[in-house]
């Protein structure tokens, strides 16, 4: 498959002041030298502890946000030196799905407004736009009957629905879903995944799909990038990493994943021990290495790179083979 999306050496760093009277800084790493692809009609799963950067690399490639390095680029057109004219094109060929869709919509307007305002604000015709909306309410399984109404008339699943039509009107070629499904109930969430993978197979979507939860990564996606502390640990296909994890943090967050059946059991589980690390305060070396139970003096020291073990499948740990 050929690539849409790519981020090379991307880093994000936000800076706290240490004080009135104190003139140096700190800096979080929030994504720190990061490189990925997502192909086309794709799904690229990204997956983390809460703090690992997983959505400052959402918001970046929205560019909602300013890297401190890299580059990102769709379909090879650069995003982070985009134009406004440039950027707008950008903007109508990647879509955003938050999440919590209750959030993400003006409590006050009804969902004909909230999805008759993007096709308006890109010059597209009543005739159009009525004929457009209709198409995509049937498309995520809803009624005409949602435009009057409010977004607090709506159950979650609906709202959520309602944000993935709406991200989806002005036809994007990639769509980012940042935790689409962490805030609804579990038979929600399954509704939501299919209409998901239904209107990937209609549309020819690529989706960059962040979550916290292996199992639903594992059900749409079709690679994983692992990331910790702003580092991608490891990289490929989704059950390749979550059933022969390299690195210690994928076996981890496999372990910790309920299974799937109740007659399943996990082998080689693994427990990390202690809490992450604090981001202001990051560990020499291998960011995983205070928790690690392999850790070697290398470890300590050096930071391990992303090396490619197989075609497709990368991971950045010294010890590759020996765990």
């Amino acid at each position: 498959m050929s690539i849409l999306a790519e981020a090379s050496n991307l880093k994000k760093y936000f800076e706290i002041n240490n004080g009135v009277f104190r003139k140096d800084s700190t800096f979080i790493k929030a994504v720190d030298d990061i490189s990925f692809t997502v192909n086309h009609r794709e799904t690229l799963g990204l997956v983390g502890e809460s703090g690992s950067g997983k959505s400052t690399v959402a918001r970046l490639f929205l560019n909602l946000i300013h890297p401190t390095a890299g580059e990102m680029r769709l379909n090879g057109i650069d995003i982070v030196g985009a134009d406004s004219r440039t950027m707008k094109m950008l903007r109508q060929q990647i879509g955003i799905v938050f999440q919590d869709p209750s959030v993400s919509m003006n409590p006050r307007a009804t969902i004909e407004w909230s999805l008759r305002r993007p096709l308006l604000t890109n010059g597209k015709k009543k005739v159009e736009i009525d004929s457009q909306i209709g198409d995509i309410l049937q498309k995520v399984n809803l009624g005409m009957e949602v435009l009057t109404r409010y977004p607090h008339q709506l159950s979650g699943g609906q709202q959520q629905r309602i944000s993935v039509a709406r991200a989806l009107l002005l036809q994007p070629q990639l769509l980012v879903l940042d935790e689409p499904t962490s805030a609804l109930d579990i038979s929600v969430q399954a509704q939501v995944l299919n209409v998901l993978l239904e209107l990937q197979g209609e549309f020819d979507l690529a989706y960059l799909f962040i979550s916290h939860d292996l199992n639903v990564v594992r059900y749409i996606s079709d690679r994983v990038a692992i990331m910790y502390l702003g580092k991608l640990m490891e990289v490929g296909p989704v059950d390749t990493v979550l059933e022969h994890a390299l690195h210690p943090y994928s076996r981890a967050l496999a372990s910790g994943s309920p299974p799937l059946s109740p007659h399943q059991r996990r082998r080689n589980r693994l427990l990390l021990s202690n809490e992450p690390t604090s981001m202001i305060d990051l560990p020499s070396g291998c960011h995983l290495h205070p928790r690690c139970p392999y850790k070697k003096g290398i470890c300590v020291k050096v930071p391990p790179e992303l090396q490619k073990v197989e075609k497709g499948h990368m991971a950045a740990c010294h010890r590759i083979g020996k765990i």
